[in-house]
């Protein structure tokens, strides 16, 4: 990604959203979505059933927190959506209402992505 124009460092990272929905729609399992990688401003999930999310449309999501007993309720607004192997990828911009949940967000991203980097490094270990 040398022509990368992100303004901010996006960490890879697999998250379970606990519930999905589409301006307040019916949920779906948390097996079914993840969040595969998240920066400051935004994230990209993946699902594994189709939706129409159009660019502009708001998106509601929860995720459970691996550190706290908390669900932090998130919203943003899609910015891309295609198909991928049978699933669908969606870019969806943070919205800037809560810094805080933004804070956590990144705070379990980041952490997701440390574990897996010491995991990698324990498989290269002869």
């Amino acid at each position: 990604m040398g022509d990368e124009k992100r303004k901010f460092l996006r960490f890879e990272c697999l998250v379970p959203v606990e519930l999905l929905e589409k301006g307040g729609g019916a949920g779906a399992d948390p097996e079914t979505a993840l969040i595969e990688d998240i920066s400051r401003e935004g994230i990209r999930m993946v699902l594994d059933f189709s939706m129409d999310l159009s660019p502009g449309a708001d998106f509601d999501f929860k995720v459970l927190n691996p550190e706290e007993p908390e669900t932090l309720s998130v919203t943003g607004e899609v910015m891309w959506s295609k198909s991928k192997d049978n699933r669908l990828e969606v870019g969806i911009k943070l919205r800037k209402s809560d810094d805080s949940i933004k804070a956590k967000l990144l705070d379990i991203g980041y952490a997701k992505w440390i574990e897996s980097r010491a995991a990698e490094g324990k498989k290269r270990t002869p």
